[in-house]
């Protein structure tokens, strides 16, 4: 098997629930992936936006024959900014999160508001 060269380990601490104190509110145990890893709720809303972005394209597709994938993906920005701002009231998501979050749910929204 393979072995670090010159015996080095690598030490990562990861937080659990004991790092928490008694008085422990819903969103300290929300904050606490992101103690390990950033970006833990960036890569969950992303995922949410492209299941809804998906979701809303096909039943448009299903419904009239024809869906329009820029509008399900402005929809879902918009749904997706007001789901990132609650978390960063929350205190799970950080602000350079919310601030990109932001800035791609605007671009999309704006390239769907001036396409025609």
């Amino acid at each position: 098997m393979g072995s670090l060269e010159g015996g080095d380990f690598i030490m990562v601490n990861f937080y659990d629930l004991s790092s928490l104190g008694a008085n422990a509110t819903i969103g300290d145990f929300l904050a606490l992936p992101n103690s390990a890893y950033p970006y833990f709720w960036a890569w969950i809303i992303g995922a949410l936006w492209i299941i809804l972005s998906l979701s809303l394209y096909f039943k448009e597709k299903e419904t009239n024959g024809k869906g329009k994938i820029l509008g399900a993906m402005a929809v879902s920005s918009l749904a997706m900014m007001i789901l990132s701002l609650v978390g960063t009231i929350l205190g799970i998501i950080t602000q350079d999160i919310i601030l990109y979050i932001l800035v791609i749910g605007f671009v999309i929204i704006g390239i769907w508001f001036f396409k025609k």
